[in-house]
């Protein structure tokens, strides 16, 4: 019988070790892979503690995203500006403007681990070693699909109705390409939609960086 901080630690490892060939680096509950124009993280939930006909459930699962370079640097802009310490790259926080852009918080896409007087049901631990491979590549490759500008930007412009938030960060990718038409539309939808000053802060910043990309 094997209790539950000795089973998770036991699929931590292995998840580092599946996330290795990556590039992923860290220790539970986080991996990063740091790359020229972002960062890829992947990332364990916290762990969720459900009682159920008197049956104790831990539930947990992994998350993963990427930050681009350019927003980062945007972010520590913004951060400095407002007298705050920056960020390192390496523990940069999800942006959150795609649906699978954050940590699980959804019950459906959890594992659930059975706990019976202080141990786990040894089958619930196989169930999710056998599934573990399948989950962390697909996170590993999501979140270095997300790191790269290009992808996270093609993404963000699928989107119909983006927020001002997504409205940001399309500005500060496009901006990285140097003055383009579609870098202009992108502004003046902005700045018609968000009060000033933070909407024209936006703006000079992103003409400072097409200047510099030129």
């Amino acid at each position: 019988m094997v209790k539950p901080d000795s089973a998770l630690r036991r699929l931590m490892r292995e998840t580092g070790k599946l996330l290795q060939p990556y590039g992923f680096e860290g220790a539970e509950p986080t991996w990063t892979c740091v790359l020229p124009d972002g960062v890829a993280t992947v990332a364990r939930s916290r762990t969720f503690r459900t009682f159920t006909a008197g049956q104790q459930v831990l539930s947990f699962g992994f998350g993963c995203w990427g930050t681009p370079l350019a927003w980062w640097e945007f972010h520590t802009w913004r951060t400095e500006r407002m007298g705050l310490a920056p960020t390192p790259i390496e523990s940069a926080p999800a942006l959150g403007l795609l649906p699978d852009d954050a940590l699980p918080e959804d019950p459906a896409t959890l594992w659930s681990v059975r706990v019976d007087q202080g141990h786990v049901f040894p089958e619930d631990i196989d169930t999710i070693r056998a599934e573990l491979p399948r989950r962390i590549h697909t996170c590993a490759r999501r979140a270095l699909r997300l790191a790269d500008p290009a992808n996270y930007l093609e993404e963000l412009l699928s989107q119909p109705n983006p927020t001002p938030a997504a409205q940001e960060a399309i500005i500060v990718l496009l901006a990285q390409r140097g003055p383009t038409p579609e870098l202009d539309a992108a502004l003046t939808a902005y700045l018609s939609t968000t009060p000033a000053p933070a909407a024209q802060a936006l703006a000079d910043y992103a003409r400072t960086r097409t200047t510099a990309a030129v």
